[in-house]
């Protein structure tokens, strides 16, 4: 017995596999979806089993930025330690004081006349308990009796013993400047008036000491010159 199959306009058979083995329609469908979000769930980029899987493979990671920084820097190293500072108006070399003028008498000593010129020792003695130094040239003046300067202050020579560097005092001892002025026989008597007293600036000292005793000290032809402490008499 032959059977006959009906079949549509277009020649096929009516009815899908899923009629023919008694599925309903779409259920395929629907389970393939199903399938297809969870395929997207498990590789999406927010996955956390995508970041498992990246950790577990040993896939580099980006190495944490290093930060420059702008915090404070680090101390700079210490420099060389600064040069001593030149030593004050009141020390000398080998820790020994400048003599003062509270610890200084004052002296004047005619050392006789030589080719025209008329000399005169000048003596600065350490009347403290310490040893002190001097050192240069004292700075020298005339003072009449009322204590007016009488012509202009000594100009600096090389004269007497002096050789420029320090002269150490022990208790008692003097150091010597040599004045020298013009013999009053060679200068047609144009001398300076007669002073009364002889003021001294011992070297780098702003403190003067004096002494009335001029020795016939007498200034003539503008000349008035002293030379620098030394430690014998000139």
């Amino acid at each position: 017995m032959s059977h006959t199959h009906r079949r549509d306009g277009h020649g096929r058979r009516r009815g899908g596999p899923d009629q023919a083995r008694g599925r309903p329609p779409g259920v395929w469908g629907a389970a393939l979806a199903l399938a297809c979000a969870a395929a997207l769930t498990a590789c999406g980029p927010d996955g956390g089993d995508a970041d498992a899987a990246g950790a577990a493979s040993g896939a580099p990671t980006s190495p944490a930025a290093t930060p420059t920084g702008t915090g404070t820097p680090a101390e700079p190293a210490p420099s060389s330690p600064p040069t001593s500072a030149a030593p004050s108006a009141s020390a000398k070399p080998g820790g020994i004081a400048r003599c003062e003028t509270d610890g200084l008498a004052l002296s004047l000593v005619a050392n006789g006349q030589e080719m025209n010129s008329k000399y005169f020792d000048l003596r600065l003695t350490n009347t403290g308990s310490e040893p002190c130094d001097l050192l240069g040239h004292p700075g020298v003046s005339l003072l009449d009796a009322g204590g007016k300067r009488v012509g202009e202050p000594a100009t600096r020579s090389q004269d007497g013993t002096g050789d420029g560097g320090a002269v150490r005092l022990r208790p008692g001892q003097a150091a010597h400047a040599t004045v020298k002025t013009a013999g009053e026989g060679v200068t047609d008597g144009r001398c300076w008036p007669e002073a009364a007293t002889l003021l001294v600036y011992p070297p780098g000292s702003k403190q003067t000491v004096t002494t009335a005793d001029l020795a016939g000290l007498k200034v003539c032809g503008d000349s008035f010159q002293v030379g620098p402490v030394g430690d014998r008499a000139p």
